[in-house]
């Protein structure tokens, strides 16, 4: 095989787990698109997710091969506290013939001002098969609601993978229910290239949330995400 051949394969195969590590570091429900946010689950509250990806660049660092479904389930809770809030989950990719990583996430959350938050957050901690999930992602995030949006900024640090994290949302009452639009901003692939997403979550009653966004990284094919989130409070 010729050297630049050697060299694109490698570039493909850094971009490839760089995507796919985004997708599943930040799906969670109280995270934007491929951002965490200061945001946790609400006090004995559960969130049980389910979501797939799908589109020409999904799923590149999949078993199924890009462009194949991978359907992921996951879980998260959170507990206040006095001075803070604490959330954790767990989430893995189930089928099809894809079974594993299992990663945890957590993150401790602050309030230290009006409309004003702060976490410190650690993801994609890896259970089993640790080769392919690749290191842990830590990070600190703040976000301001300004009052016509909300602002996230922070920076998340891991092996090969270090990127800002910038992000916007708001929320509107469509139906008497939260519609809310978003989009957030991260590097990809050692800081090569930047991976723009815009994004979607409709709560169509206190249990159910639908949630969409579409990834638009400047190397690579676009795709996309649906996730469907069972919420239950105990």
């Amino acid at each position: 095989m010729r050297a630049s051949a050697i060299k694109n394969c490698a570039t493909c195969l850094s971009i490839s787990v760089s995507l796919a590590l985004t997708a599943l570091v930040q799906a969670t429900p109280s995270g934007l698109n491929n951002i965490p946010t200061a945001d946790t689950v609400p006090h004995r509250t559960i969130a049980i997710q389910g979501f797939s990806s799908f589109g020409d660049g999904a799923n590149q660092f999949s078993a199924n091969g890009p462009g194949q479904h991978a359907y992921w389930m996951g879980f998260k809770t959170g507990w206040d506290f006095t001075s803070f809030h604490l959330e954790w989950g767990l989430d893995s990719p189930i089928a099809p013939g894809d079974c594993g990583p299992l990663l945890f996430q957590t993150k401790v959350g602050f309030s230290p001002w009006d409309d004003g938050t702060v976490a410190l957050g650690v993801a994609n901690v890896a259970f089993i098969d640790t080769d392919r999930a690749s290191d842990p992602f830590s990070y600190a995030i703040l976000a301001q609601d300004l009052g016509i949006l909300r602002v996230h900024t922070g920076y998340g640090i891991q092996t090969h993978g270090n990127t800002m994290l910038l992000g916007l949302d708001r929320t509107w009452k469509v139906f008497d229910r939260d519609f809310n639009l978003n989009a957030d901003l991260v590097q990809a692939a050692n800081q090569s290239f930047w991976l723009p997403a815009m994004g979607a979550k409709y709560f169509l009653n206190k249990h159910f949330v639908l949630e969409t966004w579409a990834n638009f990284p400047s190397q690579g094919q676009s795709s996309f995400i649906a996730k469907f989130n069972y919420v239950v409070t105990f």
